[in-house]
């Protein structure tokens, strides 16, 4: 009798120490992802100012460099490091890149409304599936059906970075 008040216990714990391991692993993943579409749509919409705002919709305006020195200083003055001019080149080709990807209703409530509501928007389908780092090597290839094959197969497949690039680099595509 006592040997079965021992052991009950025991097995509960490892149902509890496996469903809290579970748990934690899901709950990881989920703000990971989260945390990555609030760091895309945010250079989406960085980028999106600077082309549409501050260059009227042109690639490039004579004054471009001036705008995104200005803005660096300013984000790296209230934020400290991560918005360089760099950063913020980049945000404004991610937008260029990828600009049909987000609806302006969507735009609209993530970046002027700033709506936690815009997440239900992307339940179904999310507008962009990989980490930055992966569309910043995506942005290196001129050819937009070559660069969509690289990002459908690095989503599908889960390629890491490593991956991607000696996919890349190997031709893959061709």
């Amino acid at each position: 009798m006592e040997r079965e008040k021992i052991m009950a216990p025991s097995i509960n714990i490892e149902n509890l120490c496996r469903n809290s391991i579970d748990l934690i692993q899901y709950a990881r993943q989920i703000a990971a992802k989260q945390v990555n579409m609030v760091q895309l749509m945010t250079y989406y919409s960085i980028g999106r100012w600077i082309v549409e705002e501050q260059q009227q919709g042109q690639s490039r305006a004579q004054y471009g460099k001036q705008v995104i020195k200005q803005l660096s200083d300013a984000l790296t003055e209230q934020f400290g490091r991560g918005f360089s001019v760099d950063t913020l080149e980049n945000a404004r080709k991610f937008y260029l890149n990828y600009q049909n990807r987000i609806s302006e209703t969507v735009f609209r409530k993530f970046a002027i409304e700033k709506s936690e509501t815009v997440f239900r928007e992307f339940e179904n389908v999310l507008p962009f599936s990989l980490p930055w780092s992966h569309y910043l090597l995506l942005m290196r290839i001129k050819n937009p059906a070559e660069r969509r094959f690289y990002e459908i197969e690095a989503a599908e497949a889960a390629w890491s970075i490593r991956v991607l690039q000696r996919q890349y680099n190997s031709s893959l595509y061709e």
